[in-house]
């Protein structure tokens, strides 16, 4: 039996998920989480094939976990699963070892055979899009983030300043960086200034 460690802060979800897995015969999940921060003690004491985390959650991004999980158990194969179909994740996910990227979305038959694949030692990440790295694809959120970058406020004081969490900033600058193809926050606004976004 393949043990499985799901985590997301949405409840039903995860009973779901359980449910599915638990359907295959091949597969038991050991724990269920809500609360990342948990996760590293629940691993230390519990023996885990795979963590299926959700990338956006309160308290710890799942970026975050997954280095942190990579960093003390790099045996453990974590796929990460979102809400969101885009691809703005995968190139961290996959420099970080994670072993796949699967949306909610997916239906159920495909998201057991893609956790398979895991199992073989296979990874599950979705084909490459052309990178569009237009302007014209900032949101009006991205484009009031980078004007205040430029200014020089830290993520800190933006989340502040527009009333919304940390990780949500965090994942705005995120995809900012992947449409521009930019590799650090000091590319991100000279290409900014260049394209007349600033």
């Amino acid at each position: 039996m393949i043990k499985v460690l799901l985590i997301d802060d949405h409840l039903m979800f995860l009973d779901g998920l359980e449910l599915l897995l638990k359907r295959t015969g091949n597969y038991e999940v050991v724990g269920k989480a809500t609360d990342p921060l948990h996760v590293i003690d629940f691993l230390t004491s519990t023996a885990v094939d795979i963590v299926l985390a959700d990338i956006q959650m309160p308290g710890v991004d799942g970026i975050d976990l997954l280095k942190r999980i990579q960093s003390r158990f790099p045996k453990i194969k974590v796929v990460m699963i979102s809400m969101h179909e885009g691809d703005e994740f995968v190139q961290e996910i996959m420099a970080l070892g994670g072993y796949g990227f699967l949306p909610k979305s997916m239906d159920s038959t495909k998201m057991v055979q893609e956790l398979d694949k895991v199992c073989a030692g296979q990874k599950v990440f979705p084909k490459r899009q052309k990178k569009v790295a237009q302007s014209q694809h900032f949101s009006e959120r991205e484009l009031q983030i980078l004007r205040l970058l430029a200014k020089g406020k830290n993520s800190y004081e933006i989340a502040g300043e527009l009333f919304i969490t940390l990780n949500t900033v965090k994942t705005h600058r995120r995809n900012m960086l992947r449409k521009l193809n930019a590799s650090n926050t000091s590319q991100l606004l000279k290409i900014g200034f260049d394209n007349n976004l600033i």
